[in-house]
């Protein structure tokens, strides 16, 4: 069962950026997205073994992205199963290209083979900073609309969006 909360990770430390970067890692947070799982059940899902999965977790946890969420006997040894500490993730390390790194995170994650024709878009136009702010505002109001829409079943959907400054017409 994933860990279901609230919560925003806010992302202030480089750290756990680089934590966040890792494809094996990513691929670990789409998996406790959907339900908890154990240092085992994360290896044979990944196909890798159980020490390299066990670092991964143990770099997630210094970074604050997972915790153990139950613990239960499995024959003679206690089995941790990890969630995610985090409803959605707020990017906050100075002097990062916050951008940029969601953008290229979006990418990396988006599935090649897509269930329906997703749209989008990248737009300019010629707008007030009290008008952008406004957009953003709206947009933050999706964004929130979209993370309390999770279900328990169906399939794993992104969204990315921003609006930002551009010197390019």
């Amino acid at each position: 069962m994933p860990l279901h909360t609230d919560t925003a990770l806010v992302l202030d430390r480089p750290e756990q950026l680089k934590a966040l970067a890792d494809d094996t890692r990513a691929r670990i947070l789409r998996i406790l997205q959907t339900r908890s799982a154990s240092a085992k059940e994360l290896a044979d899902l990944l196909e890798m073994t159980h020490g390299k999965v066990g670092h991964h977790i143990k770099v997630l946890r210094d970074a604050g992205m997972i915790e153990v969420v139950e613990e239960r006997k499995v024959r003679a040894m206690t089995e941790k199963l990890y969630g995610l500490t985090y409803s959605r993730i707020e990017f906050a390390v100075p002097g990062t290209d916050r951008l940029g790194f969601t953008l290229s995170q979006a990418v990396r994650e988006a599935a090649t083979d897509q269930p329906f024709d997703p749209p989008a878009a990248l737009l300019t136009a010629r707008m007030s900073e009290k008008t952008a702010e406004d957009f953003r505002e709206r947009l933050m109001t999706l964004v929130e609309e979209f993370g309390s829409a999770a279900d328990e079943e169906g399939e794993i959907y992104g969204f990315v969006a921003s609006v930002f400054a551009t010197d390019t017409p």
